[in-house]
């Protein structure tokens, strides 16, 4: 890998990361509109929520993290990023958010722009 190549790869972890902050600063805050930034138009959540199946679209899963307002207490860190060319896996563990421990699998898209959530995929463990 060439030193080119390097600080390219370096630069797409960085991308990734800067969508899941949004993500999770739009959650921390309650502010919709920055969540909502970090996912693609027609991306699907889905997940296991009080030991039942959900999924949902992007507009009932907004509508679901506008009603319960937001999460100040929210900590969240990153564990892994995976990307190859313009798709991209990453992991993220949540903690508090509204009292709930999370599990997030996202599947990453490049589009014109950016790095964008196409889909999501959670775990909720048991309350806190």
């Amino acid at each position: 890998m060439t030193q080119h190549d390097e600080i390219e790869s370096f630069a797409v972890t960085g991308a990734i990361a800067q969508t899941l902050q949004r993500y999770v600063d739009g959650a921390r805050t309650g502010d919709i509109a920055l969540l909502r930034s970090a996912f693609a138009e027609g991306a699907r959540v889905s997940g296991s929520y009080g030991g039942r199946p959900v999924t949902w679209s992007l507009d009932e899963f907004c509508d679901a993290v506008a009603k319960g307002g937001p999460a100040p207490g929210l900590e969240a860190r990153i564990v892994s990023i995976d990307p190859a060319g313009g798709a991209a896996m990453a992991r993220l563990e949540a903690l508090n958010w509204r009292g709930t421990r999370y599990t997030d699998f996202f599947v990453m898209t490049w589009r014109e722009g950016g790095w964008i959530i196409d889909s999501k995929v959670f775990y909720a463990h048991t309350r806190a």
